[in-house]
């Protein structure tokens, strides 16, 4: 899994690799400056970029996101959209802030 927090990881540099995985923590230091915060949108250009300079190297290679499957993380927006849906409360403990 390669990783930058400070910005996009290296596209060239990740289609060196058959597969790839990006997390959140890739660019964190642009996704989490956004209000709203846009994690989700700034992976998939990643992982986008990142197949584009597979192509122009000549290499077939798989990408994909890691989206943690126990934690409703809010940074990703199609999560945070459920977070917010009353229609979804019952779906996520809540947590006393006490």
């Amino acid at each position: 899994m390669q990783c930058n927090s400070s910005g996009w990881s290296s596209p060239e540099r990740g289609a060196e690799f058959g597969i790839v995985s990006y997390d959140w923590s890739n660019a964190k230091v642009w996704w989490a400056a956004e209000k709203p915060m846009n994690c989700e949108e700034l992976l998939l250009q990643q992982a986008i970029e990142t197949k584009r300079a597979a192509r122009r190297q000549g290499r077939r290679i798989h990408v994909f996101v890691y989206r943690n499957i126990v934690k409703a993380l809010p940074w990703f927006s199609t999560v945070r959209e459920k977070l917010n849906d009353p229609a979804y409360a019952d779906f996520f403990l809540k947590f006393d802030p006490a």
